[in-house]
């Protein structure tokens, strides 16, 4: 019998550069190793992370921390998290 697939997921296929190609499964081997279905989980968390800096309530540990060090914010020990949400006019 034919495995389908979750009428939950979806098929996009698309075309990039031949390097772009060969650098992001070298880069999903290093973050995410040699398992089934790796190279879907990457490219599912890099389009749920690109969509999420669209919506200012969904903002992360990752978006923070990643925003303090490309900062010249200088930090004087109030709360980081709240300093650096109110940088970029973020509002829970």
């Amino acid at each position: 019998m034919k495995k389908t697939r979750s009428s939950k997921n979806e098929v996009i296929k698309v075309e990039i550069p031949k390097y772009l190609a060969e650098r992001f499964r070298k880069y999903v081997a290093e973050k995410y190793g040699f398992r089934k279905g790796a190279l879907s989980k990457a490219i599912i968390d890099l389009i749920e992370r690109e969509l999420d800096l669209q919506s200012s309530s969904n903002l992360n540990i990752d978006n923070i921390v990643g925003l303090g060090n490309l900062s010249d914010y200088k930090w004087e020990g109030e709360d980081l998290v709240e300093a650096l949400r109110k940088r970029i006019n973020v509002s829970n």
